[in-house]
């Protein structure tokens, strides 16, 4: 019960930050290609709170959401130890999903991890302490981390932290980096996609390589919008193995075409309704017209003001920040503020399946003053702008969410 309301706590905190990201000019705007993975942000939020305590770590669960700290920090560790975890290997032939989920965090060696929260954050979230000098070999460090999230995100992710993101009074940053590779259980034919139009938001139109299969699809239909199961292919052979997790993309494709606004609004505001209506989709139906656009994009963004704007302030504050429980006490402890939330995804969709990748980094600096579903034939043609999700389904953790504006830019 308790994992299960972090996971509504989640999916909601994937609507408010999607939500908000696609009102926002400065984040790419309700025109724009857009994907972020809420559970990459949880992780690194989760390793903060790790480090927090009163009225900062009471808003760091509020943002979270209602469960509350210990169940959030439940979540995050069953992701980390369990659902996320790296157990695919050279046996699993049968196109089983490549994931890496992993935390880290880089203190300067002039300071020292609190024993508590050093191994906190090893035992639940799986986080190595890396020592680095910010305060002497600045460049160094900031390669160093670098070249962790290239690594962890199977090179994806490169020169991730921008050169000016950490300077010598940064006295650590946390990172998570998560990627994802998984076929479809059912692959599309290459030899069926084609071009074809896709409608954008300013009315204007694209030509986009358009995927099709005139299989059963688990679709459903919902007020003003349909709902398209796509679930990955699970790895092994052998009993038992891979049961522990599913995972699937949903597209959530609106049925007038210039309805992507509205139909975020209202998924927005009722993340129950996305739930439910993901959780319905265990039956396939007969498709009529069936085309899904092919599409990579990519997504940066310092997320710090719309982490402030959605009200998670205090951790940017100085005086306000209680971030205490994360070095050995001194006078730079008592300093310390985040300054930056630095993060970034990648998606890619084809016939054979998607790789994805995602990471985000909390940097710290010293502060200063400042329905049941369809039995008919159901149409499915994405060929209009889309939301969609990537998520693990027995956990129901959103890994990935994003919209698609236009399947022919990569961002």
């Amino acid at each position: 019960m308790e994992l299960a309301e972090a996971v509504r706590d989640e999916t909601a905190m994937a609507m408010r930050l999607l939500g908000h990201l696609a009102r926002a000019p400065r984040g790419g705007g309700g025109d724009k290609n857009l994907a972020v993975s809420p559970l990459s942000l949880h992780a690194a939020l989760a390793l903060l709170g790790a480090g927090a305590r009163g009225e900062t770590l009471d808003q760091i669960v509020a943002f979270l959401g209602p469960a509350g700290g210990p169940a959030h920090a439940a979540l995050a560790s069953h992701v980390a130890l369990c659902s996320l975890a790296d157990d695919s290997g050279p046996g699993d032939d049968r196109g089983g999903p490549k994931v890496r989920f992993a935390n880290s965090v880089w203190v300067d060696a002039a300071l020292r991890l609190k024993a508590a929260y050093a191994r906190v954050v090893a035992d639940k979230y799986r986080a190595e302490a890396r020592p680095v000098s910010f305060r002497d070999k600045l460049e160094e460090a900031r390669r160093d981390i670098n070249e962790w999230f290239e690594s962890a995100t199977a090179g994806r992710i490169k020169d991730f932290l921008p050169k000016d993101a950490v300077d010598r009074a940064t006295p650590a940053v946390l990172g998570n980096a998560l990627y994802f590779k998984g076929d479809w259980e059912s692959k599309f034919d290459a030899r069926s996609t084609s071009d074809d139009v896709f409608y954008l938001p300013d009315g204007g139109h694209v030509s986009a390589p358009f995927m099709s299969s005139g299989k059963w699809q688990y679709i459903a239909c919902r007020a003003g919008y349909k709902v398209l199961r796509l679930p990955y292919a699970r790895g092994g052979r052998g009993r038992g193995r891979d049961t522990g997790r599913l995972f699937s993309m949903y597209i959530y494709l609106p049925d007038e075409r210039h309805g992507l606004p509205d139909m975020l609004r209202k998924l927005c505001s009722d993340p129950a309704a996305l739930i439910e209506s993901s959780a319905a989709l265990t039956e396939k139906v007969p498709v009529g017209a069936f085309m899904v656009p092919r599409f990579t994009l990519s997504y940066k963004t310092n997320a710090a003001e719309t982490l402030r704007q959605l009200g998670l302030r205090l951790p940017f504050e100085y005086p306000g920040a209680d971030l205490s429980e994360m070095v050995e006490s001194s006078p730079e402890a008592e300093k310390i503020v985040v300054s930056a939330v630095y993060h970034e995804s990648f998606v890619e969709v084809n016939e054979e399946g998607t790789e994805a990748a995602a990471a985000t980094a909390v940097v710290m600096t010293l502060g200063c003053a400042a329905p049941s579903a369809p039995v008919h034939v159901v149409d499915f043609v994405a060929d209009h702008p889309f939301m969609f999700l990537i998520k693990e389904d027995l956990t129901g953790v959103v890994v990935f969410a994003g919209q698609v504006t236009n399947p022919s830019s990569s961002t």
